[in-house]
């Protein structure tokens, strides 16, 4: 998982070969000693770029924050699927760079429509571990045919639904690409309500504009699954409509409200002291403990009780808190939320290494931000530990 953008991180973790290359191409700093600058020190090349227009640095800006963006484990994997497939004759050169930042940066200096496209199945990918991301199955797996008939009745249907329910999304611009998988992105851009603020202009002065800001959706669809997943603010409300309009104008059906898929989990079963927290060897899990429990009385069930557990504890000391503080039975106690440690025998030079997960009935668990290795240790762990009623 990427790390807050920092404009110097991406200086000095890009090689200055590269470096070079991107702003020779641009025509700038060709007064920096490339030749005798030791990689890593970027000051002058920082203090270079803050000189130049405000333009020239603004659009600089926006290359090295999807430099950034794309300079993940996700991100990397995004570019190789597409350089493999699109031009897989660039694969050997794309390996051998160094590290994730070169490899985003040659991209962006090698095949620029490949680096333009992964940042933004990036950005969806980065979108799908948020709340707002919403997936539907029982759909065709089928290939999509999309038309321009379709796609504008699609597009006029998004602006019908925003401006009918809420005043505002009467422009409207739809991007589809088609990933290597097969998987289908609409990326849908729609105008705001107007909004007054205070900017600064290229000379530095402050002024008040009235923009129509764009707000966005995005629709990816699986033929290989049959699922249609979407990012919208709003809940089941403009869910389910925008589900219905992306099936009645771009797979040619009208379905009936769904709900959404996702896993539903149990976790009362956690309650119990002697219910083991059990893994797979093959994930070479040294200890697996709850550090949190989340509980509701069953017959108050506005009245919620938090326990956190002393992380340097003993293992049980949960269920120590549990039977130490509290006098109900637990038959009377729900679980609503639970979070998890697991501790790896196979540590670092910083330590053992861990992975902290939180799971909430009836669907909410935040693995989805977990680099992808950790993600599925997590996943066989909710299996194995019966948490996961559905998938």
């Amino acid at each position: 998982m990427a790390t807050h953008f920092n404009p110097r991180r991406v200086l000095r973790q890009v090689s200055n070969q590269l470096l070079r290359e991107f702003f020779t191409r641009r025509d700038q700093l060709d007064h920096i000693p490339w030749p005798y600058l030791p990689e890593t020190y970027i000051r002058p090349i920082f203090a270079a770029w803050q000189r130049m227009p405000e333009a020239q640095r603004k659009e600089i800006q926006v290359v090295l924050q999807n430099i950034h963006a794309l300079a993940d484990q996700r991100g990397v994997r995004v570019l190789a699927e597409e350089i493999q497939q699109r031009c897989p004759e660039q694969a050997d050169e794309f390996t051998t760079c160094r590290g994730r930042y070169d490899k985003a940066m040659w991209a962006y200096l090698t095949v620029p429509e490949v680096f333009a496209e992964a940042a933004l199945f990036a950005r969806a990918d980065a979108l799908s571990t948020g709340r707002y991301w919403v997936t539907h199955n029982s759909l065709p797996r089928e290939p999509l045919a999309v038309s321009g008939e379709a796609q504008e009745a699609f597009r006029q249907a998004l602006s019908d639904f925003y401006w009918r329910r809420q005043l505002r999304g009467s422009c409207v611009v739809v991007e589809h690409y088609r990933r290597c998988d097969g998987d289908d992105y609409f990326f849908v851009y729609l105008d705001d309500y107007p909004d007054s603020r205070l900017v600064f202009n290229d000379a530095g002065q402050m002024e008040k504009r009235t923009d129509r800001c764009a707000f966005d959706n995005v629709f990816v669809f699986s033929p290989e699954e049959g699922a249609l997943s979407l990012y919208a603010k709003g809940g089941k409300q403009v869910h389910i409509p925008l589900h219905q309009a992306f099936c009645e104008t771009l797979l040619g059906m009208a379905v009936e409200p769904c709900e959404l898929l996702k896993p539903a989990f149990q976790l009362d079963h956690l309650i119990d002291p002697s219910f083991p927290l059990t893994t797979d060897p093959a994930d070479q899990v040294a200890e697996a403990r709850i550090l949190a429990l989340g509980l509701e009385v069953r017959d108050r069930p506005r009245r919620r009780i938090t326990l956190e557990a002393d992380p340097g504890g003993p293992s049980d000391d949960i269920h120590q808190m549990l039977d130490r503080y509290l006098s109900l039975s637990p038959a009377r106690l729900r679980v609503k939320s639970a979070r998890f440690r697991l501790m790896f025998l196979n540590g670092g030079k910083d330590g053992p290494r861990t992975l902290t997960f939180r799971v909430s009935c009836p669907r909410y668990c935040n693995l989805k931000s977990k680099p992808d290795e950790m993600q599925s240790i997590g996943q066989r762990c909710l299996k194995l530990w019966g948490i996961v009623v559905d998938e």
